[in-house]
């Protein structure tokens, strides 16, 4: 059960409190990439095939969570399991529980390791200038030469982009007409994963600056944008204080690949990672590509 224990969430059990712990469990199955290429080839139409490929996945996952599951909800009806949620993405399970529930757990030969899902500081020291005065477009647009692509006809247009991030300032008037429509089920253009609600609007100023960088497109006074025709969701994956946890972004990017981003845009990194985080989000991203999906990060 030792080598099953992250070192980290070993710390905090030795600390011998009664205080409940949110816990990730990694299980050691994972899906054969050769299995999910061989049953999901047939699919031409990028589309459907993505939608065949979060089937399996979610099937697979469902299938070898079962047991742990059953154990898990029997310690619900007795207060000592609770914020269950099961990822299909990276074939884990993530709640808060008790010692008994993660000694238990921790003999099982099914799980490959259970982790501390903590916040932490994901965002860097960074300050935001403003873009230089008189310019229509940022002079970060120019260097790089968006202009001469945008004339090939390549300016992000068809293209549902998720930002990840402390949210986004979707009434600013360079991101307002490009928002994604969630309808009345998502009115505020995507999903908070952090908090697991709705609320997506950014305060601390991060993830707007960012979504500026993919499509602000100077309706507002000048031009940020690399993209201006894209489409954005907004996934606030992180805190106002910029701190998260390996489930909240896991989460947001099973919300938008489910929901048909076709690139994921994440300008975070969790800062001082343990080995249950770095496992559970590089499945993510391994499967994120099976999907057909993009995950560009800020390594």
């Amino acid at each position: 059960s030792q080598s099953i224990i992250d070192s980290e969430l070993q710390t905090v059990l030795n600390q011998k409190t009664d205080e409940k712990i949110s816990i990730n469990i990694i299980f050691k199955s994972q899906l054969n990439s050769d299995d999910l290429r061989e049953r999901t080839s047939n699919f031409i139409d990028k589309e459907t095939r993505r939608q065949a490929v979060i089937k399996e996945l979610k099937n697979f996952s469902e299938e070898s969570q079962r047991n742990v599951l059953s154990i898990i909800k029997s310690a619900e009806s007795r207060n000592e399991v609770s914020n269950i949620v099961c990822h299909w993405l990276s074939n884990s399970i993530t709640c808060t529980t008790s010692r008994e529930v993660i000694e238990e757990l921790a003999r099982r030969d099914d799980i490959l390791l259970i982790g501390h899902n903590c916040d932490r500081k994901a965002l860097m020291d960074e300050v935001v200038s403003a873009a230089e005065e008189g310019k229509e477009i940022t002079s970060n647009v120019v260097q790089v030469n968006a202009p001469k692509v945008w004339d090939l006809g390549y300016t992000g247009k068809g293209v549902l982009v998720a930002i990840l991030d402390t949210g986004v300032n979707y009434e600013h008037p360079d991101l307002a007409d490009h928002l994604w429509d969630g309808g009345s089920e998502y009115p505020n253009h995507g999903y908070n994963s952090y908090d697991n609600s709705k609320i997506t609007m950014d305060t601390r100023g991060h993830g707007t600056h960012c979504a500026g960088t993919i499509c602000g497109d100077g309706s507002g006074e000048k031009q940020t944008g690399i993209a201006p025709n894209v489409t954005l969701m907004c996934i606030k994956a992180l805190n106002d204080n910029g701190n998260t946890n390996a489930s909240a972004i896991i989460s947001g990017m099973e919300f938008a690949v489910e929901h048909g981003a076709d690139l994921l845009s994440m300008s975070l990194g969790i800062s001082n990672s343990s080995i249950s985080d770095r496992t559970m989000i590089r499945e993510t991203c391994v499967n994120v590509l099976k999907a057909g999906v993009i995950a560009s990060v800020a390594a």
